[in-house]
């Protein structure tokens, strides 16, 4: 069968042509040689669809998402009081803001034009968009006009997507451009919360934030795997699953 992605299992072509399957495989592995396709267990995937839906950001950063959206709803949980909270750039961001959505009077300040949108589910919600020069590949703001932008603010809770955990590395992102957007958070904040999905332990990316206590909280969706666990419980970092 198909399905969202324009896959189509090869019975379901074998039915359809009335050949045997085995033909179907000759005839997708000539297709998969002339890059028409992309073959998977038991199935083929067009690759001029998985093409388009790559160079879709919105659509990529706002798939659903079963692991973010846990940790957007362990974020908005702790969310007390009037203060102004930061939502950084990012996927998991994003869902984050889908939660706080949720909340009348929130306080929201953001980087992040899907997160921004993503409020707007609320008229009763209070969101500034930090301005900048915009990173088209992520849909935010950066650089240096954001980091004149948040000159003299002071935020209450900033929460922060990463890229990769990795014991030696620490926490990584992929671009500078991030780098610039933490550096100007965590001086601002009161407390900086990573939030970041298990796929994202043992990953490094180009380039280092700091190690594993640079920020007191991390917020995933599920429990950490050894010797991370061990690590935060040692090193008294909340980790909330």
């Amino acid at each position: 069968m198909t399905d969202e992605r324009h896959q189509i299992e090869l019975t379901e072509l074998s039915r359809l042509f009335d050949v045997s399957v085995v033909t179907i495989r000759k005839d997708a592995d000539i297709l998969q040689e002339r890059n028409s396709i992309r073959r998977i267990h038991g199935a083929i995937v067009s690759l001029a669809d998985e093409a388009a839906e790559k160079n879709d950001v919105y659509k990529r950063l706002t798939r659903p998402d079963k692991q973010k959206e846990k940790i957007g709803k362990i974020a908005s949980e702790m969310i007390s009081g009037t203060g102004w909270i930061f939502i950084g750039q990012g996927s998991t961001c994003y869902h984050v803001a889908k939660e706080l959505a949720r909340y009348d009077g929130v306080n929201v300040l953001t980087n992040n034009l899907l997160a921004a949108e993503a409020m707007t589910q609320n008229d009763r919600t209070n969101v500034v968009v930090i301005g900048g020069n915009l990173i088209h590949s992520h849909l935010y703001m950066a650089g240096e006009m954001f980091q004149r932008n948040m000159v003299d603010l002071h935020i209450s809770c900033a929460f922060m997507g990463i890229g990769g955990i990795d014991q030696n590395a620490g926490y990584t992102v992929n671009y500078s451009s991030e780098l610039v957007v933490f550096d100007t958070v965590q001086k601002i904040s009161d407390k900086l919360i990573l939030v970041a999905d298990s796929g994202k332990f043992d990953k490094k990316r180009f380039l280092s934030l700091g190690g594993l206590d640079y920020a007191d909280t991390l917020i995933t969706d599920e429990k950490p795997p050894e010797p991370y666990d061990t690590y935060y419980k040692e090193h008294g970092i909340k980790v909330l699953y």
